[in-house]
């Protein structure tokens, strides 16, 4: 049973590590305290954000395109813009890596990234 529940832990260790975030604070007019990432709405544009906003933080996320989908890498970018007060992420773009950047994988050790922008927002109504 010790086995069992240490490798699930090593695993799950795994797959978070599998992808990493970069947030650059844009200035805005003040610090918002850490909110539960569940508590983060996902915008695909402007025009779908209900209201006014104030932008918080470009975030940026990477992945291991073989161990991740774009939900992993979304997930991750809800996560930081939380830690960060925002309580919205308007996604910009997420990028599979090209078929050239795959076949440089399975012929080297180049790891194929996916990545993903997008703007960290606190909804003001």
């Amino acid at each position: 049973m010790k086995t069992r529940a240490l490798l699930l832990a090593l695993f799950a260790l795994v797959l978070g590590a599998c992808t990493s975030t970069n947030a650059v604070l844009l200035g805005g007019t003040g610090t918002y305290p850490e909110l539960d990432p569940y508590d983060v709405r996902v915008f695909l544009t402007e025009d779908d954000v209900p209201g006014e906003y104030e932008r918080i933080a470009l975030v940026t996320a990477k992945s291991d395109a073989g161990w991740t989908d774009e939900a992993d890498l979304i997930r991750a970018m809800r996560k930081r813009a939380a830690t960060l007060g925002a309580n919205g992420l308007i996604v910009g773009e997420v990028r599979d890596p090209t078929t050239l950047e795959r076949v440089a994988e399975v012929l080297t050790d180049y790891e194929a990234q996916r990545r993903g922008r997008a703007v960290a927002i606190r909804l003001l109504d």
